[in-house]
């Protein structure tokens, strides 16, 4: 028989082409994948990899049982999806998750009424990477989820919660006392970018994009946005990052459009569509779109 979790870590390894990022994406050491990988070549009788290159390549086995391990995991993730589809009209439970870039704090003070209000639904929260996100919520594991950067799905319901102004942290506008920064001076700078876990380089590589204009990226990605603002302070770029999360005001400047119109990021929750059957889940979604909306207004003062 073949290990799920081995098939999980197997199908990570291949799509992104490293045995390390897929150790990082499922939260375990790369040796635990490694080995995963090679248990379940050794019970295949075939290698799916050719290792020792500068990229993780796929053998020629590999191209043929690849797919099929991907419409395993579909089919699992379906079934598992459906079965907890089903168990959650019965249960007064909510399962939240959130990225970092959401921001913990302001998750709790945006349900904390609702957690008051409601003490018989009990509410659990998970922050992780949107693409850990998306994977839970397909597969029924979680209810909603919140952050920015998700795919669209037609099945899935959407609702824009807040909107961060976004900010462009530049050692040179810090010593210019520039007020705001236009988005085509903002392409001409060297921008820093993260390793996309929670959807802000998506986000702003998109918002170039839109206006036509191709950016010059720092070869060198961080873990995570909070680092950014240290990068720049080393001096080896600038970064656009959320207001909300900006340490340092002083090199921080409102980021706008060709009109001079401030530029956000959309932060979401979405939801599959059969979660509003249950009685609580229906409550917490009518508080979603009633009350959140002003609350977050008011925290953006």
């Amino acid at each position: 028989m073949f290990s799920l979790v081995a098939l999980r870590y197997t199908d990570t390894a291949a799509r992104l082409r490293s045995f390390s990022a897929a150790a990082r994406e499922c939260g375990v050491s790369q040796p635990t994948v490694s080995a995963a990988v090679a248990e379940l070549e050794a019970t295949l009788g075939s290698p799916l990899f050719l290792r020792g290159r500068r990229q993780l390549e796929i053998s020629s086995a590999g191209t043929r049982l690849l797919p099929r391990i991907a419409e395993v995991l579909g089919a699992v993730d379906a079934l598992q999806a459906e079965t907890r589809d089903l168990a959650s009209t019965a249960r007064s439970e909510l399962r939240i998750g959130f990225t970092p870039l959401a921001g913990a704090a302001r998750v709790a003070l945006l349900l904390d009424p609702f957690m008051k209000q409601h003490p018989e639904t009990r509410m659990l929260f998970f922050e992780s990477s949107v693409i850990d996100l998306e994977r839970r919520l397909n597969a029924g594991q979680l209810d909603v989820i919140i952050g920015c950067g998700f795919r669209r799905v037609s099945s899935h319901k959407r609702l824009r919660l807040l909107s961060d102004p976004l900010v462009l942290c530049s050692k040179e506008a810090e010593r210019d006392e520039v007020t705001s920064i236009q988005l085509a001076t903002a392409s001409k700078c060297r921008l820093l970018f993260t390793e996309d876990l929670c959807g802000l380089a998506t986000a702003t590589r998109a918002l170039f994009e839109s206006a036509g204009l191709s950016v010059d990226a720092y070869p060198g990605r961080a873990m995570s946005y909070g680092a950014l603002e240290d990068w720049v302070e080393l001096g080896l770029g600038s970064a656009v990052l959320p207001r909300y999360h900006v340490k340092n005001a002083a090199m921080a400047h409102p980021l706008r459009d060709a009109a001079g119109v401030a530029l956000t990021l959309e932060v979401e929750a979405v939801w599959k569509s059969p979660l509003a059957a249950a009685t609580h889940a229906a409550k917490f979604l009518t508080y979603l779109h009633r009350v959140v909306p002003t609350l977050a207004r008011g925290m953006m003062r």
